[in-house]
């Protein structure tokens, strides 16, 4: 009965390791890409078009959490 539980814990620490570097990435592109919209605050299109790319990674990251949540992802 430990078995299941070994490889359920296992799963878990895989998918996780896997996603980690995913929400890393949306963090750092949304932080750089927004401190440059308010560094071209004086110019709306690139200010504008830095804030898409911001929130971008973002929407990207919460569509894996959401796959990795509604589907049974067996990597092995």
């Amino acid at each position: 009965m430990t078995k299941p539980a070994s490889r359920s814990r296992r799963r878990l620490l895989s998918i996780q390791q896997h996603l980690t570097p995913i929400m890393i990435f949306a963090v750092v592109v949304a932080a750089m890409s927004w401190a440059a919209a308010w560094f071209f605050a004086d110019r709306p299109q690139y200010s504008n078009a830095l804030i898409g790319l911001g929130c971008l990674p973002i929407v990207i990251a919460v569509c894996a959490y959401l796959i990795v949540l509604v589907c049974n992802v067996e990597r092995r």
